[in-house]
């Protein structure tokens, strides 16, 4: 169990210089993500008005040929008027023609509209461009930052993993579990030493009895405050220098 206990100590070394690598990243991950969903927002509500467009242009052109059409119904009820021989064939033509004119002219007030419509969406587009370019650049500007920082760190990045591996395969399932299920639960901290007859974490003091049991490392004991798992090395007394939880 000695070699078990010493071996979690060398993971926690190991996890600490992991988490300190991803804490150099900043915020940097998260800013990346923030500004690719703004990004895509930008984005959707663009792409909806460019589909407004296509079916208010669509609308025009079909109003286009209703409105040809209607001027073609009207020129014959205009010629037909001039051949009428009764009042009622006369009023029937004329109500013809002055419906028809109705409808000519509701259909091109609607396209008038539509045409309104359009230069609004296409002034609304053009608002919203220097945003997402500005965006975008931002993003850019980021995850170039987040690269040039990867690239500094991911050879030590994959060393570390690669110990993390071998460390990890020295330690029984049943502990290993215990070990992972406390460090994610604790903030990234799985052990604590016992210092001074206390938790190095949460500082809570530790019976004789149980400190003598802690130093001798052939058993797996849990801090009963804060859960973590309690190891003795006289030459160790902190864990994670500056990031305790």
């Amino acid at each position: 169990m000695r070699d078990t206990l010493a071996a979690l100590i060398n993971l926690q070394d190991v996890d600490c210089e992991l988490r300190a690598l991803e804490q150099s990243k900043g915020d940097l991950p998260q800013r990346i993500a923030s500004l690719n969903r703004e990004i895509a927002q930008l984005e959707e509500s663009i792409a909806e008005k460019h589909d407004q467009l296509k079916t208010s242009r669509l609308g025009r052109e079909s109003g286009a040929l209703e409105v040809a059409s209607l001027r073609d119904k009207l020129k014959k009820y205009q010629n037909q008027l001039y051949q009428v021989k009764t009042n009622k064939e006369y009023d029937a033509i004329t109500l013809e023609i002055e419906t028809t004119q109705s409808a000519i002219e509701n259909r091109e007030f609607e396209m008038l509209e539509m045409e309104e419509r359009e230069k609004q969406l296409h002034s609304e587009i053009e608002g919203l461009q220097p945003g997402l370019a500005e965006l975008q650049g931002q993003r850019d500007e980021a995850e170039s930052r987040l690269q040039a920082m990867l690239a500094v760190t991911r050879a030590k990045e994959e060393r570390l993993q690669q110990q993390r591996q071998e460390i990890v395969a020295r330690i029984p399932r049943p502990v290993y579990s215990t070990y992972e299920r406390t460090r994610i639960g604790r903030g990234g901290i799985a052990v604590a030493f016992l210092k001074e007859g206390s938790c190095s974490q949460c500082s809570t003091r530790i019976p004789p009895q149980r400190g003598l049991e802690i130093r001798m490392m052939n058993h797996l004991f849990l801090c009963e405050v804060c859960g973590r798992i309690m190891l003795y090395d006289p030459e160790r007394m902190t864990v994670c220098e500056g990031h305790q939880q």
